[in-house]
């Protein structure tokens, strides 16, 4: 929950991604925080928002170990970029946008996404540093081109095929 606080940056939204209601996320994050020290701080950098301790780095990493032994990645995307993948059952789709989208290395870097998905219609996007992200691109007729930008994480790479072609567009 705390996750998805800091990529959507709403309990509304996250409310809809954990298919509870607003209220019930409210409380819930408000009993873990007080509960485990978490305070949350608006001016604080994305995803530092909802829970800045060290400990919770460790817990993240422990869930995303357990996502991915269960052979899912969050995968995060502009609206309307998920209706381009169908259904994938290794997809935890995360909608970005605004400030989360315009950060989203900060994202992957954190581990709070395993690989994002960006159209690249002026090829703008810079190609992160090699050994850090995978990057492959996936070619649309008649489109701009995506790329799924992966951690390079084994495991995230195994889960995604990034080293072939990783996703059936509609």
């Amino acid at each position: 929950m705390v996750d998805l606080l800091e990529l959507t940056g709403s309990t509304t939204a996250a409310a809809a991604m954990l298919q509870i209601s607003q209220p019930s996320v409210s409380r819930r994050y408000r009993a873990l925080a007080d509960e485990l020290g978490l305070s949350r701080g608006s001016r604080k950098p994305l995803g530092r928002r909802y829970g800045d301790a060290a400990w919770l780095d460790l817990l993240r990493r422990g869930v995303n170990r357990h996502r991915h032994d269960c052979g899912v990645l969050r995968v995060g995307g502009a609206p309307g970029l998920s209706e381009l993948l169908g259904e994938h059952d290794w997809i935890e789709w995360v909608e970005l946008s605004g400030p989360a989208l315009a950060q989203w290395p900060r994202l992957l870097r954190l581990e709070l996404l395993d690989a994002v998905l960006l159209e690249n219609a002026d090829n703008t996007i810079d190609r992160p540093e090699p050994g850090r992200l995978e990057v492959v691109t996936i070619e649309r007729p008649a489109a701009a081109p995506l790329l799924l930008i992966c951690r390079s994480d084994p495991s995230v790479l195994e889960i995604a095929g990034c080293h072939g072609a990783p996703l059936e567009l509609r």
